[in-house]
């Protein structure tokens, strides 16, 4: 899906300049779109993941292919990244490259950094503070295809929606009794889920009958917009401490970006400038620069100017804009060398017919197999 490439591409721009010029000591609040970018990519991870799993689904094998092409997708080069930044870390004995809360290495590579963000109210090194959506993902990855084996079919949205609802009352209810474990409501996949089963939810409705036909596109394109102006006026209405934006704006804002998404796989006219090579090329390389964006920024300007990252003079101003092709390079280098060959030996895991529930097929070796092509059978006699 061409269109979701170059979206994805445009929320890592998001991400870098919301990091880069807004999220620093004397950071610009206009270039704080990075929340928003982070919502997009939980919507297309459940819109993408829900549809790969509503289409295969009933493959014999499918678990094990399941999970062996996420494992392909997302552990090599995150694992790469987070040895390479703690071996930096711990060689690089300087002010600017220690962080005032530190998680064990053991958390990250367990996907568990989640844990330890709740229980410090800390987001831990900032070179490595962008991994906890990582972790809340991998969590989805675990849990929803095991829903969606046991769940029925007639029964999945309601299903999902109940979890959608759960996770706003769970917000609210942590905001209300106990506001000091504010963070556990950014960080914890329980208390997120609606983000991403706003995708899956999308990903079902399009596989629904009912989704043929204009007037579907016609809602959708207006609700995109619409709850995305009904999430600033809550924003605005709702003051300090904002309460009622917290519970219930991370579900306006990923009902309005499903919306979106949804026009964009049904060809909506916005489709065609997200069709943008440059666009996809950052979509393609988007994995690798989100993780290794914030060490490029850190270390150019720890190792130019001796201090952490700001846009507090001209200096810093320079390093930063020069920070920004580095970032690039870095994460283009990564998806060719490390991501592009595992994700390919991960499609080699093919899915099988339901028919021969009785051999699972191994990875491809010499010729490679068509879908749902059998293996064949053993000579007789």
């Amino acid at each position: 899906m061409i269109a979701l490439d170059g979206l994805r591409g445009l929320m890592t721009i998001f991400v870098v300049i919301s990091h880069y010029f807004g999220e620093v000591p004397s950071g610009l609040s206009v270039f704080m779109v990075g929340w928003v970018a982070v919502d997009m990519f939980f919507v297309l991870s459940g819109y993408l993941v829900g549809k790969l799993i509503l289409d295969k689904r009933h493959a014999a094998n499918f678990l094990t292919v399941f999970y062996v092409r996420r494992a392909c997708r997302t552990l090599p080069i995150y694992g790469l990244c987070v040895l390479a930044i703690f071996g930096l870390v711990g060689a690089i004995d300087r002010p600017w490259a220690r962080a005032e809360t530190n998680f064990p290495l053991w958390s990250y590579l367990t996907f568990s950094q989640n844990v330890f963000m709740a229980a410090r109210n800390a987001a831990g090194h900032a070179w490595l503070s962008p991994t906890w959506t990582m972790g809340l993902e991998e969590h989805f990855y675990l849990a929803l295809p095991l829903l969606f084996l046991f769940v029925p079919r007639r029964r999945l949205a309601a299903t999902l929606c109940a979890i959608m609802l759960a996770a706003v009352f769970l917000r609210a209810g942590i905001l209300l009794l106990a506001p000091d474990w504010w963070m556990t409501t950014l960080v914890f996949l329980p208390t997120r889920a609606d983000v991403l089963v706003c995708g899956v939810l999308g990903a079902l409705l399009l596989a629904s009958p009912r989704a043929a036909g204009p007037r579907l596109d016609l809602s959708l394109r207006l609700a995109a917009p619409l709850l995305l102006v009904a999430t600033c006026l809550l924003k605005l209405l709702d003051g300090e401490p904002g309460i009622v934006f917290r519970a219930l704006g991370p579900l306006a804002v990923s009902l309005g970006c499903t919306a979106f998404v949804l026009t964009l796989v049904r060809g909506a006219p916005e489709a065609i400038r997200f069709r943008a090579p440059s666009l996809r090329f950052f979509g393609t390389t988007s994995y690798a620069v989100y993780l290794t964006h914030m060490p490029v920024l850190g270390l150019m300007h720890g190792l130019v100017l001796g201090t952490k990252p700001d846009i507090g003079t001209p200096a810093q101003w320079g390093v930063t804009v020069a920070a920004l092709p580095v970032c690039v390079a870095v994460g283009w280098l990564l998806t060719r060398l490390v991501e592009a060959p595992v994700s390919a030996y991960g499609r080699t895991w093919r899915w099988q017919d339901p028919r021969w529930q009785d051999r699972e097929w191994a990875p491809a070796s010499a010729a490679p197999r068509r879908a749902f092509e059998p293996a064949p059978e053993p000579a007789r006699g």
